[in-house]
């Protein structure tokens, strides 16, 4: 287990190379390897949500959470990817139809 931090580091520097090969792709995912700290699972599930505008309301009751535990989600959210808006979580986030089969399907 000890090497896992550095397996974890190689990957994100090796994600960052080969997005940066693909000049202005925008997705979810290269938005969560572009981040200084990655999103959380949840977290990277409520910033999808707010960024294709579903109301923080809608969002506690889709993902089973309170209203205020979206809100703390949404600041985390914002303070990993330097955004102080919904308008600006979609633009860090991609266009709606972007991130992986994966990342769609959890939605």
């Amino acid at each position: 287990m000890s090497n896992f931090p550095n397996a974890t580091t190689a990957m994100s520097f090796r994600a960052s190379k080969l997005a940066a090969q693909c000049e202005g792709a925008r997705t979810p995912g290269l938005v969560r390897v572009d981040s200084a700290i990655p999103l959380t699972r949840r977290e990277l599930d409520v910033a999808l949500l707010a960024s294709r505008g579903t109301a923080s309301k809608e969002i506690a009751e889709r993902l089973v959470l309170s209203h205020r535990t979206v809100n703390n989600h949404l600041q985390r959210a914002y303070s990993k990817l330097g955004v102080t808006s919904r308008t600006e979580l979609a633009g860090a986030m991609g266009p709606p139809d972007g991130g992986s089969p994966a990342e769609r399907a959890a939605l």
